[in-house]
């Protein structure tokens, strides 16, 4: 009896030591998983912090080359994105490799910022590795995990502009019996088309774009996309000359004078005198008239406002931001006129160039031939178009403010070309790598 009663409290005793190691196993286990889901939970938070920073550092780097920086630039500014975003220390960007780093990387810079050349369409930024400490997983052997995450940001340059034919004022634009015809680009025009039944709007290799409706007279072809997004001013970033302590020059014969600062621009120069290149800034109009043929090459015609109550009344200033009636642009007669923009300098690729809040009249009236190589750029101002005769042909973007046709199909013809006219902004595209 006795001996019976041992042998059930041992059994009972051999149970309770058979649960209490499953307990404390399963706590083990329990508290394994729980460490892991805890370190890799802090591991791709980390993970998440390591692709927003070398998003954005591979974006900053486009932005800096689209805005005209160095590759010196951009690889500074994709490290001081990395460190004000995850810490990157110089000493990490030092110690940092990358395997699938593209083919140029700037001297004494990192494999771990890379550019696909010296003038780069492409940057690579691959954040450094951080390692990630696991203080619970580390029972299981498992100290750190490292993370790190890449980037990549194609920079190009549009080959083209939004438009050639850009009217980005609003109201109603008159075309009446006139033509348009544009290559290599496209027609927009903001606000409302009207048309008579002899217009027409000619695009090869584009389109004609329009926020109104398509209007129910004339000729186009391809048929125009009405209904469009407004289009918004395509130099709008453009760095206008600095009129700053600009004064009349002593000279006004625009023939003899060279650039400077005019009140009025005559432009009928003998052919034996053409105009010299630079910059011509005009405070009050510019004029060409009669029988004459003038190349005006490597010059920029920039129409401002005057300065009224100065002594030397004239001198040039920006117009007021509220719109002002400035500088203008006048042809008549039967001549030619051909304005070739500069190659080089701070107008390169800019004919005629009003300011942004001057809303005077480029008028082009006559049987003359006028032919610009070079932007055009009048963003309020109106290209008022009177001819009867051969028309304006030009290698340009036109970008006015407004439009206004009459006479016997006046015919305005764009070429376009990108290496002749005004620089365009680089747009950036951001492709996150794999």
């Amino acid at each position: 009896m006795v001996h019976g009663v041992l042998t059930r409290r041992s059994a009972h005793r051999d149970e309770g030591a058979v649960t209490l190691l499953t307990v404390i196993l399963m706590s083990v286990v329990l508290l394994g998983i729980t460490s892991l889901v805890v370190d890799l939970g802090l591991a791709r938070d980390t993970r998440r912090q390591a692709q927003n920073a070398a998003d954005s550092a591979a974006l900053a780097a486009g932005n800096s080359l689209a805005t005209g920086g160095s590759v010196i630039t951009a690889v500074a500014t994709a490290k001081s994105l990395a460190q004000r975003n995850f810490g990157t220390s110089a000493a990490d960007w030092a110690a940092c490799t990358d395997a699938a780093k593209l083919a140029y990387v700037p001297p004494a810079g990192t494999p771990c910022i890379s550019f696909d050349s010296g003038t780069p369409t492409a940057v690579r930024v691959l954040v450094p590795v951080r390692p990630v400490l696991t203080p619970f997983a580390g029972i299981w052997g498992n100290s750190s995990v490292p993370v790190q995450a890449a980037a990549k940001v194609g920079v190009t340059s549009s080959n083209t502009p939004p438009c050639g034919f850009c009217v980005i004022g609003e109201g109603t634009h008159n075309l009446q019996n006139g033509d348009i015809s544009v290559k290599n680009t496209s027609v927009d025009i903001n606000g409302t088309l009207t048309t008579n039944p002899g217009a027409s709007i000619t695009v090869v290799t584009g389109a004609t774009n329009l926020e109104g409706a398509a209007p129910s007279q004339g000729t186009f072809s391809p048929p125009p996309t009405p209904n469009q997004p407004p289009i918004a001013d395509p130099l709008a970033s453009l760095v206008f000359p600095d009129l700053t302590g600009k004064v009349l020059s002593a000279n006004q014969n625009s023939c003899t004078g060279g650039p400077g600062v005019y009140k009025t621009l005559t432009l009928n120069c003998p052919t034996a005198t053409p105009m010299q290149p630079g910059l011509y800034i005009v405070t009050g109009d510019t004029s060409f008239s009669g029988n004459d043929h003038l190349d005006a090459l490597g010059v920029t015609i920039y129409l401002t406002c005057a300065v009224a109550n100065n002594p030397n009344k004239g001198n040039p200033r920006v117009c007021a931001s509220t719109g002002e009636d400035g500088a203008g642009f006048k042809t008549a007669g039967n001549g030619s006129l051909t304005i070739t923009a500069p190659t080089t300098g701070a107008t390169k690729g800019i004919a005629i160039l009003s300011d942004r809040n001057n809303t005077s009249t480029l008028t082009y009236r006559g049987n003359g031939i006028t032919a610009n190589t070079g932007t055009v750029y009048a963003k309020t101002g109106t290209l008022d178009y009177r001819g009867n005769g051969a028309g304006i042909y030009d290698d340009s973007m036109i970008v006015v403010g407004d439009f206004s046709f009459s006479g016997t199909n006046p015919l305005v013809q764009v070429t376009y070309t990108q290496a002749n006219n005004a620089v365009l902004p680089m747009t950036t595209e951001m492709h996150l790598a794999e």
